[in-house]
C-alpha cells in the first residue's frame, strides 16, 4: 500500500494564508453560526404555533414568511461555505473571484431584507402603541434607506467586485433603525407607566425590560458590524475585520428573526405574570398556558402583552366620598394598543 502523502498545516508565510484564515473560515464560522441559531429559532417557531394557536392568520403567516426566510438565507450561507470550501478546495486563490457570483451578491441584500421585515413588526407594534403615524414614518424611512443601500452595495460587488460606502450607510441606517425603536417603545412604556395602577406598573416595567433586551443582541452585532466594516474600508481583502464582516452577515439576520420570535414568545410568561397580580379579566385563576378563549385578546380585556395584537391598558383609580367612606372605582383612562 502506497503511502499517503500529508501535506503540513498551513503558516503565516503561505502566501494563501491570509485567504484560507481569513475569508474561508469566515465563511465556515459564519456558517457554523448559522445553524446554531436556525436550530434555535426552529424550538422557537415551534413554541410560537403551539402556545398561540388563537393569534390571528395574519400573524401567524407573518411567523411562516420569517422562517422561510431564514431557512433559505441558512441555505445560502452553507451554499457558499460548500462552494468555497470543497468545490474550490484545489484553488483557493481563484474563490476570491466568486464574490461576483449570484449566491454571494445577495448576500448583503437578503439579510437585509430579513433585518427589514423584523423592523417592519416593531414599527407596527411601536405604531400600535403610540396610536400616532407620524411617530413611526421617520423610522421607516431610515430602514427603507437602509435596505435600498444594501440593494446599491450588492449592484456595486457584482460589477466592480469591491463594497463601497453604501455597505457603511446600510449599516449604519439598520443600527439607527433598532436604536430608534427601541427609545420610543421605552419612551411610550415610560409614560404609560406613569398613569398605571401599582400592578399594572409592574407589568410594564416588564415590557420595557424585554424590549431592551431583545433590541440589545442585533444593535450590538450591528454595532461590531459597522466598526469593522469603517476600520477594514472598501475592499474585501482578508483580514481580521473583514472575516469579522462576513460572519456577522450571516448571523445577524438570524439574530433579527430569534429577537422577533422571543417577543412573541414570552407574552405566555406575562399572562401567568399579569394573571398572579390580579390583572386581566376576572379569571384570575387562569393557569399560565398558551392557550387562551376566543374573546379575551380580542375584547381587549387580557392582560398587558408585548405584542402588536396586545394592548397595554392604563388604569387610574378615583376615589369618590360618600360621608365617612371612600369606594375606589378603577377605569381605562388610556388603551394603546401595542
Amino acid at each position: 500500500m502506497p503511502a499517503v502523502e500529508v501535506l503540513p498545516a498551513i503558516t503565516r508565510a503561505d502566501p494563501l494564508f491570509g485567504l484560507i484564515y481569513y475569508v474561508l473560515g469566515g465563511w465556515l464560522i459564519g456558517s457554523s453560526v448559522v445553524l446554531l441559531l436556525e436550530g434555535i429559532l426552529i424550538s422557537q417557531v415551534n413554541n410560537y404555533f403551539s402556545w398561540y394557536t388563537e393569534d390571528p392568520i395574519r400573524l401567524k403567516i407573518s411567523v411562516g414568511v420569517l422562517f422561510i426566510l431564514t431557512i433559505l438565507k441558512s441555505i445560502q450561507s452553507f451554499a457558499i461555505t460548500w462552494i468555497n470550501s470543497i468545490l474550490f478546495m484545489r484553488d483557493p486563490a481563484g474563490t476570491i473571484a466568486l464574490n461576483r457570483e449570484w449566491y454571494q451578491i445577495i448576500n448583503i441584500p437578503f439579510g437585509a431584507v430579513i433585518a427589514a421585515y423584523v423592523q417592519s413588526y416593531y414599527c407596527y407594534r411601536l405604531w400600535k402603541l403610540s396610536g400616532r403615524w407620524f411617530y413611526v414614518a421617520p423610522l421607516v424611512t431610515v430602514m427603507l434607506l437602509g435596505l435600498i443601500s444594501a440593494i446599491i452595495t450588492g449592484i456595486v460587488i457584482a460589477r466592480s467586485g469591491k463594497s463601497s460606502n453604501w455597505f457603511a450607510i446600510h449599516v449604519s441606517c439598520t443600527f439607527a433603525t433598532d436604536i430608534l425603536i427601541t427609545a420610543s417603545s421605552t419612551f411610550f412604556l415610560l409614560r404609560a407607566r406613569q398613569k398605571a395602577l401599582s400592578h399594572t406598573r409592574k407589568l410594564i416595567s416588564g415590557l420595557i425590560k424585554i424590549c431592551c433586551q431583545t433590541a440589545l443582541p442585533a444593535t450590538t452585532a450591528t454595532l461590531i458590524e459597522l466598526i469593522c466594516s469603517r476600520i477594514g474600508g472598501k475592499s474585501l481583502k482578508p483580514q481580521a475585520t473583514n472575516s469579522i464582516i462576513l460572519v456577522l452577515l450571516d448571523a445577524v439576520p438570524i439574530i433579527y428573526a430569534n429577537c422577533m420570535l422571543y417577543i412573541l414568545n414570552t407574552r405566555r410568561s406575562l399572562r401567568s405574570a399579569g394573571s398572579s397580580a390580579g390583572l386581566g379579566n376576572s379569571n384570575t385563576n387562569q393557569p399560565p398556558s398558551g392557550s387562551r378563549t376566543r374573546g379575551q385578546w380580542r375584547s381587549g380585556a387580557g392582560p398587558v402583552e408585548l405584542s402588536s395584537l396586545g394592548g397595554v391598558q392604563v388604569h387610574t383609580q378615583i376615589e369618590t366620598a360618600d360621608t365617612d367612606r371612600h369606594y375606589p372605582i378603577e377605569f381605562d383612562s388610556k388603551k394603546s394598543p401595542m
